[in-house]
């Protein structure tokens, strides 16, 4: 009967485990989802910044929901050394001449470093 008990014991406790660890990755990529939307209410964009040859330009910034590229003019401002390549960005469209011909010119508003794939 003792033996009998702790099979019980061993079974519920493997399935419990089993549960739990599912249940955990589960959350994980429903809580991203989250984040994103909750990024997009606040008014962000999500970006992707590349490093031009350009030197009028030195970097490109191209978002989602636009197919065009965009020239930030004020990314130093934000980043002093390593620039991150996946960000969320607010910006504000500028009237000015292009530096260069691989995008138009931008002012970032605020910008934040973007993790995830």
């Amino acid at each position: 009967m003792y033996t009998f008990i702790k099979i019980i014991f061993a079974v519920l406790s493997i399935s419990l485990y089993s549960c739990m660890t599912t249940k955990g990755t589960h959350n994980k990529s429903s809580s991203k989802k989250i984040a994103d939307e909750q990024m997009k209410e606040k008014g962000y964009e999500k970006g992707t910044i590349t490093a031009s040859k350009n030197k009028e330009c030195s970097y490109i910034l191209t978002v989602e929901k636009y197919p065009d590229t965009m020239d930030p003019i004020n990314l130093q401002e934000f980043f002093k050394s390593d620039i991150p390549e996946k960000v969320w960005v607010k910006y504000s469209n500028l009237r000015m001449n292009n530096r260069c011909s691989e995008g138009r010119p931008i002012s970032i508003t605020e910008i934040m470093k973007r993790e995830d794939s």
